[in-house]
């Protein structure tokens, strides 16, 4: 099974320039932990290659309750990844994907942040794909983690939004 979403916000003020300069800020990192679907959200490491690109890597702890129906296929260590997303200036996007701790042959998640620059700040486009590959309880699974994915980015576009607001302050 694979479930595909898509999701946009727009940051007022903020240039598409600013967004990317500011990518993965020690502060906006710590502030990005803290939202409701991680118990945790660590930075491991950040290394720069060719042509600008840069690429972070992040261990990652889901909070949440797991539903019942869910809970048939994930437990909480399944809850824990390394998330890795790789900045490419040329095209201003992220590919992201998740890594698993445990059952990597039974979990994937992948997609790709866009940046497009508008007059009045700049419009992010989130488009990812979660796949689950158990029998019957997998769609539940997949539904569970989009719904945590979105219960983030429903209070992670005004992080960043506060974020870069505290900048111009």
């Amino acid at each position: 099974m694979t479930s595909k979403f898509r999701l946009e916000h727009f940051f007022r003020g903020v240039s598409i320039e600013d967004f990317e300069n500011h990518l993965n800020h020690p502060q906006l990192i710590e502030r990005l932990a803290a939202m409701p679907a991680f118990r945790s959200r660590d930075l491991i490491d950040k290394s720069d290659g060719d042509n600008g690109k840069v690429t972070w890597r992040f261990k990652v702890v889901a909070g949440g309750e797991i539903p019942p129906a869910a809970r048939k296929v994930l437990s909480e260590e399944m809850l824990t990844w390394v998330e890795t997303s790789t900045f490419d200036p040329n095209t201003h996007s992220i590919a992201w994907s998740i890594d698993p701790m445990v059952m990597k042959d039974k979990f994937q998640g992948s997609g790709t942040w866009q940046l497009v620059g508008e007059a009045s700040g700049t419009k992010r486009i989130i488009e990812g794909a979660i796949s689950i590959k158990f029998p019957f309880v997998g769609k539940v699974a997949e539904a569970f983690i989009i719904n945590e994915l979105k219960k983030n980015y429903a209070v992670e576009p005004q992080i960043h939004q506060d974020f870069f607001d505290s900048l111009k302050a």
